[in-house]
């Protein structure tokens, strides 16, 4: 129950009316945070108990500063650590990739080099499910003129790397493809 409480506190897209006081990109930086916390990584894939843990931005950052809201923050014991990479061929050591939109072109390239990694893959493209993405962040319009953040989860792909998300995770995405 108290999961269940942490989750829908921080998971603000049940709140519809209300105004949010982050901008869009803090909100979705929350989002990515919480992403992390909700997920059970394989062991191996955490590596050094010391080692920071890592959220991967891929292609040009949409955050900018916004992002700082979560940097520093601890995750499964360990502090968060941002890290900027320009392509897929440089992601090492990651833990959460979030792909920018920049990327949408190179996506199936992108997402078949990931494959066999145990990274939690987040953007904010339309069709990132059907390529085997794990979490796509969708605006939801709650009334005219105000929007949210939902996102969608593509189950199979994040068990298909040994990643397991939380049910009560999995209950509040918008839209879960098993």
């Amino acid at each position: 129950m108290a999961i269940a409480l942490c989750v829908i506190a921080v998971f603000p897209r049940q709140a519809a009316a209300q105004a949010s006081p982050y901008t869009p990109y803090q909100l979705k930086a929350l989002y990515l945070h919480n992403f992390a916390k909700y997920t059970e990584w394989p062991k191996e894939a955490l590596g050094d108990e010391n080692a920071p843990f890592v959220l991967g931005i891929l292609g040009k950052d949409p955050f900018g500063k916004d992002i700082e809201i979560i940097e520093g923050k601890s995750i499964k014991g360990r502090k968060l650590k941002v890290k900027h990479f320009a392509n897929v061929q440089e992601v090492k050591d990651c833990h959460l990739l979030f792909i920018s939109s920049s990327e949408a072109d190179r996506l199936p390239q992108t997402l078949k080099a990931l494959e066999k990694s145990s990274i939690l893959t987040i953007a904010e493209v339309e069709g990132f499910l059907q390529l085997s993405g794990m979490i796509n962040l969708v605006a939801e319009q709650k009334s005219p003129g105000s929007q949210s953040v939902a996102f969608e989860i593509n189950r199979a792909a994040a068990e298909k790397v040994n990643l397991k998300l939380d049910t009560q995770l999995l209950k509040l995405a918008k839209r879960v493809k098993s």
